[in-house]
C-alpha cells in the first residue's frame, strides 16, 4: 500500500474545491507528458487545467509540493496495476502444491509466472504516457529531494511485494532476485518506449519518404526482436529466482 506516501499542498475541503485540485494535478501530469518536468510552472499547469493562476498557486505555494503531490496522485491512480499482478502470482501460487515446489521439474510454474511478468509489461508499454510520467518523476528524484524520499518508498513496496513473492516459491536469495525482476521490468519498459520515440522521430523527419519505408521496417524488425526476447528474457530471470 501507499501508506507513507502523503499529500504535502493544501488540502480541499469542498467537492468544487477538490475536483479543482485533482484537475490541476491531472494537468501537470499532462504538461509533463509534453514538456517533461522542467514544463511544470504554475502558469503553463493552471492553462492546462482551464483555472485561473491563483488557484494552482493557493494549492502549490511552490512547484516541488505540485509535483511531490501530482507523483502521489499518480501512484494511488495507478495501484490497481501492482495489486492486479499481486493478485495473479499469489492465486497462481495457491493453485500450486508445495509438493510441486519442492520438485526440480517447475517448468509449468516459471512458465506461467513468466507469462503473468510479460502482461503485465505489456499492459504498462501500452500506457505509453504513464510510462513517461513514471520515468519524469524517477529522472526528476535525482535533483528533487522531497521527490527522491517518495520515488525510493514506491520502489521499496514493488521491492518489498516481489521479494515475499519469491521467498515463497522458495528463492535462495530473495532479495538480489527480487532486484533483478524489478530491473528488468523498468529495463525493458524503456527499451520499448526508446523504440517508440525512435518511430516518431522517422516519421516527423522523413515523411512519406522512401527512407521512411526502410527505417519503419527496420524499427518494426527491432520490436519484433524485443517482443521475442522479451518471455526468454523474463523466462531465464523466473527459474533463476526460483532455483
Amino acid at each position: 500500500m501507499l501508506q507513507p506516501l502523503v499529500y504535502v499542498g493544501r488540502k480541499a475541503s469542498r467537492k468544487d474545491g477538490q475536483a479543482r485540485r485533482i484537475a490541476i494535478l491531472e494537468a501537470t501530469l499532462a504538461v509533463i507528458v509534453q514538456e517533461g518536468i522542467r514544463g511544470v510552472r504554475h502558469r503553463a499547469v493552471a492553462k492546462q487545467a482551464q483555472v485561473p493562476l491563483a488557484s494552482t498557486t493557493y494549492y502549490f505555494s511552490d512547484i516541488k509540493s505540485l509535483i511531490s503531490d501530482a507523483l502521489t496522485y499518480f501512484a494511488e491512480k495507478h495501484l490497481w496495476m501492482r495489486e492486479k499482478l499481486e493478485h495473479k502470482s499469489w492465486g497462481l501460487l495457491n493453485e500450486w502444491s508445495p509438493e510441486c515446489l519442492q520438485q526440480n521439474d517447475k517448468q509449468q510454474l516459471i512458465q506461467a509466472l513468466s507469462d503473468i511478468a510479460c502482461s503485465f509489461v505489456q499492459a504498462k508499454v501500452a500506457q505509453t504516457d504513464d510510462c513517461i510520467i513514471e520515468m519524469a518523476f524517477h529522472e526528476e528524484a535525482l535533483r528533487n529531494p522531497q521527490l527522491a524520499v517518495a520515488v525510493s518508498r514506491l520502489n521499496e513496496a514493488m521491492l518489498n511485494s516481489i521479494e515475499r513473492f519469491l521467498k515463497q516459491v522458495d528463492s535462495k536469495a530473495s532479495y538480489i532476485d527480487a532486484h533483478q525482476v524489478l530491473g528488468v521490468i523498468k529495463w525493458l519498459e524503456y527499451q520499448y518506449l526508446v523504440h517508440i520515440s525512435a518511430a516518431q522521430y522517422d516519421h516527423q523527419h522523413y515523411g512519406t519518404r522512401g527512407m521512411l519505408k526502410e527505417r519503419t521496417s527496420e524499427l518494426s524488425q527491432k520490436n519484433k526482436m524485443i517482443e521475442g526476447h522479451l518471455k526468454p528474457i523474463v523466462s531465464v530471470m523466473v527459474a533463476n529466482a526460483i532455483g
